[in-house]
């Protein structure tokens, strides 16, 4: 069962190069001995688009998978359990 569409995945594709593009960006702020405080708004700046990223997956995977899940009354509480168990994680 496919969570993203074609447009979704180039999307979500994109968002993950600007990220590696930012984590490479931390590696060369760490080497160039730049401020500390430059440093950790650059981490925060990454978290925050990986956020974004996490945010996208989930909202595809509740639009398509948990969705077509509970239309076909297949595994509806499963899929919702598996979910709940990865918020869970975020802790």
């Amino acid at each position: 069962m496919a969570c993203y569409t074609d447009e979704d995945k180039k999307n979500l594709v994109v968002r993950l190069n600007r990220i590696a593009g930012q984590i490479n960006g931390l590696s060369k702020m760490i080497n160039d001995d730049r401020e500390c405080i430059d440093v950790l708004n650059q981490i925060v700046s990454t978290q925050a688009a990986l956020r974004g990223v996490w945010k996208q997956v989930v909202r595809g995977h509740l639009q398509h998978c948990v969705s077509d899940a509970l239309k076909q009354n297949k595994n509806g509480d499963e899929i919702i359990n598996e979910l709940v168990e990865h918020i869970d994680k975020l802790r």
